[in-house]
């Protein structure tokens, strides 16, 4: 049994005996961290190496690069430690209380001692949810405070923490980091750990051995990152794991070599140290070999004849694209003139009327699809309606004229988004025009009451002193329909042919009234009919019921003056959330990235809603109601 005992005891010691150099070499050893493929033919890898004697690097001559078994031309150039910058993640969960957390306290110390001074460095806790216990600075007075106030408490929120230290970094930071501890698996993160690794900055993962540990999630955020774990059972051993993460952390070579090759190829580094050569192979994805072009005679095509016009797929899908955007804009614009019927009803006079009308042309066509345009209009009961739109507007268009022009200048863009932007820019432009154009009609005929209002008190002056000359209504009318500027012009000038073909007064004054949804002009027609009534000195009434429009004016011109800045705060604070987001997109995009997915999506959503409302709440605060 005795003699069992030491046969048993010297295998484990030499297995542990073996086991050593294994382990001394893997904490050594050369790693290629990341490839990057995207300047191809360049290709630039970024490898860490095992610190020099004395902590010295090595110079470009101890560094060998074969891509796919040929040795290649490279450049070598250590990475500065002023562009590097580290976010210490410490997990202080329930489950690190006691010697644990004074553990994590100490290797973090040690951690910050050991880096070189010009390496900014913040620090991340986590429990129940992460917070920034200190913003990625030099001050190492300032970490080491930060670091000594850490505190074990609550659940462990894992995901949730490499999400958020992978939006804390500068903007300015070019080389990131995370340096991971955690003691257990993941028990109360609202992000998925997909969402955590898709963050791929580099993270280097101590892990303090526990049964509630997860190595699996734990290896995965490092791999995806390009990064390490290490594991320990010991808490005292955490700051040996430390200062290996550190040394690795600020040696590192970034190789530049210029390839030829295409697919998947293995790319090996190697490097010559005092204590022999190491050596790290990984696999670079490059761009597939451009395949040339055919060469067949058409008769050995698939289709058995070869394109005509020469072009590649993309340049045929461009041309037919400018082709179809330049025939709709050629029957845009022959639409456009054949509104005008001047000229049509002079061949009729001449007698050519028949002779047009026998033989098709491009004019026809339009009218056809004008005639088409109105008959839609007035079996779904709009005709009307868009043409007292279009007649506010002062719009010298007929209902179906306007549709067609519309549905052409919606075709022209619906192509020119297909061509330029696709399937999506298409349909987004396809409905936007038409939006357009209702918005248009609506802000010309808002202009032009407005208009008709701001005049209404000069237009009633001219018309009482053409009555106090002894004129008669219908006169001053036809004085205002001539001397007054538009849109007064117009719109009287209208009522007199209404009065004239048949229509009473009080109606054709009350149309225009209702045409130009104006309620004091109502006044005055209610005021003209009770004169007609009852009789009277019409003038006075008109000139009564004019100075009355006119206080009333200016008094909403006050009212106007007095609520401008409940209307510029209106459009302000409506305005700065957009601005802040396009900016904040553009200078710290990861921290836009939160907003719009997981909580920060309904964050969003729930920000726009509220947006909204308070837009329609300012907008009724300083409406103007009298």
């Amino acid at each position: 049994m005795r003699k069992a005992t030491i046969v048993l005891g010297a295998l484990v010691a030499a297995a542990l005996l073996a086991a050593a150099p294994a382990r001394a070499q893997e904490a050594d050893g050369l790693e290629i961290t990341s490839v990057d493929a995207a300047g191809y033919p360049d290709v630039t890898a970024v490898v860490t190496a095992p610190p020099g004697l004395g902590g010295a690097g090595y110079p470009a001559s101890a560094f060998a690069v074969t891509e796919d078994g040929e040795p290649v031309d490279h450049t070598v150039q250590r990475v500065p430690t002023s562009s590097l910058e580290i976010l210490l993640v410490v997990d202080t969960s329930g489950s690190m209380v006691g010697a644990p957390i004074e553990a994590a306290r100490a290797a973090a110390d040690e951690f910050l001692t050991v880096l070189p001074p010009d390496v900014r460095v913040g620090v991340v806790a986590f429990g129940s949810q992460p917070s920034l216990v200190a913003a990625p600075t030099t001050d190492r007075a300032q970490l080491a405070s930060a670091v000594g106030r850490l505190a074990a408490s609550g659940e462990t929120a894992l995901y949730d923490a490499v999400a958020f230290a992978s939006s804390q970094f500068t903007a300015d930071a070019r080389d990131r980091a995370i340096v991971l501890l955690s003691d257990g698996g993941d028990t109360a993160s609202t992000t998925t750990l997909d969402q955590a690794a898709a963050a791929g900055v580099r993270t280097n993962v101590i892990e303090l051995v526990t049964g509630e540990s997860n190595a699996e999630a734990l290896a995965r955020l490092a791999a995806a990152g390009g990064g390490s774990v290490s594991s320990v059972a010991d808490p005292a051993a955490l700051a040996g794991l430390y200062r290996t993460a550190a040394a690795s952390l600020t040696n590192q070579y970034r190789i530049t070599y210029e390839t030829s090759s295409h697919g998947s190829v293995p790319l090996t580094v190697q490097v010559a140290t005092g204590a022999g050569v190491l050596e790290a192979t990984t696999d670079v994805d490059l761009p597939a070999a451009a395949t040339p072009p055919a060469t067949t005679s058409p008769s050995s095509s698939p289709a058995g004849r070869a394109d005509p016009t020469g072009l590649e797929p993309g340049q045929t899908a461009l041309v037919v694209g400018a082709a179809a955007i330049f025939g709709a804009l050629l029957l845009f614009g022959v639409v456009g003139l054949s509104v005008d019927r001047r000229s049509r009803r002079a061949r009729a006079q001449l007698g050519l009327q028949r002779s047009l009308t026998s033989r098709p042309s491009i004019s026809h066509l339009s009218d056809r699809m004008t005639a088409a345009a109105d008959g839609y209009l007035e079996r779904h009961n709009q005709r009307r309606t868009l043409a007292a739109a279009l007649e506010s507007a002062s719009i010298s268009l007929r209902p179906g004229e306007f549709i067609v022009l519309a549905g052409i200048a919606t075709l022209v863009a619906g192509l020119a988004g297909l061509t330029v932007a696709g399937l999506l820019g298409g349909i987004v432009l396809a409905v936007l025009v038409p939006l357009a154009a209702r918005l248009v009609v609506g802000h010309l005929a808002e202009r032009r009451r407005a208009k008709f209002a701001e005049m209404l008190p000069d237009t009633l002056q001219l018309l009482t002193s053409t009555l106090r000359s002894g004129y008669s209504l219908l006169q001053a009318l036809d004085s205002v329909a001539q001397e007054a500027a538009d849109p007064a012009r117009t719109e009287f000038r209208r009522v007199l042919l209404e009065i004239r073909v048949g229509r009473d007064l009080s109606e054709a004054l009350r149309a225009l009234a209702d045409r130009m949804q104006s309620p004091d002009f109502g006044w005055v027609v209610g005021a003209i009919e009770i004169n007609r009534d009852i009789g009277g000195d019409l003038a006075a009434v008109l000139e009564n019921t004019a100075e009355t429009i006119r206080e009333r004016q200016r008094v909403y011109r006050q009212m106007r003056a007095l609520t401008a800045e409940g209307r510029l705060s209106g459009y302000i604070l409506t305005a700065l959330p957009v601005v802040v987001a396009l900016a904040m997109k553009f200078i710290n995009p990861p921290a836009f990235a939160q907003l719009t997915s997981g909580p920060g999506l309904l964050m969003s959503a729930g920000g726009c809603v509220l947006l909204v409302a308070g837009w329609f709440w300012m907008k009724l605060l300083n409406r103007l109601e009298f």
